[in-house]
């Protein structure tokens, strides 16, 4: 396949607003990360997320997802809010603006044309987030970062402050990167950071004591622990983000901007608990907020005054 291709399709890639751009051939993940997603899951670290529990045999390769698949090529695209929350009541940073899996889509779709083009009798398909796919592992194994302790990829410009997205294609597009091995060092500032201790030391998380994991993906009410040591995060939680060496230089981009377009949150308890389901369907509808609903986010703000 000519090298042309591939950098144009890179090109391409960043042109439309990625900020790293890498290419992995389409195997089965390692062994290694097959066993420690295998003994995560059987621990109950997943917390009861039964969609982590399905597809497996297609999460370890990715060629069953889509067959015919012989190139992954892996984006990061940076968050659209840049700073973190830091207001009384908070909302994770990534979702700022757009829903991630509709933007991040639409800004890959000139190489999706392209790719489509040049093979025409296979389609290539766009994941962010939204198939069994190990992302994470897939943009280290292009080159885009390395795994942090807190498990999130770290891209040495932009630490952890990005998206990650795919595009599965038939053509074979030669991987020049090499993986990048966790450079933590001794800081170990996300797991002493974080106030639920969810860390399991690993690299992986355990969901049951994970504030993000209850106020977005749980329809339980907060357990007592997560309401008292919860600092107000509504929605998300970006605490060992925060923290983390890699995200404490600022960083701009245009299309930072563009995805956050005209995103305001309410700052009160008030402006949330009298907010009409309407109103939030105008405001909020094309956000990443939609996943958890308006009810859901009351339901998270009463939880933290739970006596």
């Amino acid at each position: 396949m000519s090298r042309n291709l591939k950098r144009d399709i890179a090109d391409l890639l960043l042109q439309q607003g990625f900020s790293a751009v890498g290419f992995s051939p389409a195997g089965p993940v390692s062994q290694s990360w097959q066993e420690k997603f295998r003994l995560w899951l059987g621990s109950g670290n997943h917390n009861g997320l039964q969609w982590l529990e399905r597809s497996i045999d297609k999460r370890n390769n990715p060629a069953l997802l889509h067959p015919g698949t012989r190139t992954i090529i892996s984006m990061l695209h940076p968050w659209p809010e840049t700073e973190f929350d830091n207001g009384p009541l908070k909302i994770a940073a990534y979702a700022h603006g757009s829903d991630y899996h509709d933007y991040l889509k639409k800004q890959a779709e000139p190489v999706i044309e392209l790719i489509a083009g040049t093979d025409q009798e296979f389609q290539p398909k766009f994941i962010t987030d939204s198939a069994a796919v190990f992302d994470r592992y897939w943009a280290w194994k292009a080159g885009l970062g390395f795994i942090g302790k807190n498990g999130f990829l770290i891209n040495p410009a932009t630490g952890s402050r990005v998206l990650i997205a795919h595009i599965f294609t038939s053509l074979e597009l030669k991987s020049e990167s090499e993986t990048i091995d966790n450079n933590c060092g001794n800081c170990s500032k996300c797991i002493e950071s974080c106030p639920t201790s969810a860390f399991n030391g690993n690299g992986t998380i355990d969901a049951r004591k994970c504030i993000a994991c209850y106020n977005i993906e749980s329809k339980e009410n907060f357990p007592a622990f997560i309401s008292e040591k919860n600092p107000g995060w509504i929605f998300g939680c970006d605490i060992c983000q925060q923290v983390c060496p890699y995200n404490q230089t600022s960083f701009t981009s245009v299309f930072s901007g563009k995805m956050k377009g005209d995103w305001i949150a309410p700052a009160t308890e008030n402006e949330w608990m009298n907010m009409s389901e309407t109103e939030f369907a105008e405001k909020y509808s094309h956000t990443p907020l939609k996943r958890a609903g308006l009810e859901k986010i009351r339901q998270n703000i009463r939880q933290l005054h739970r006596d």
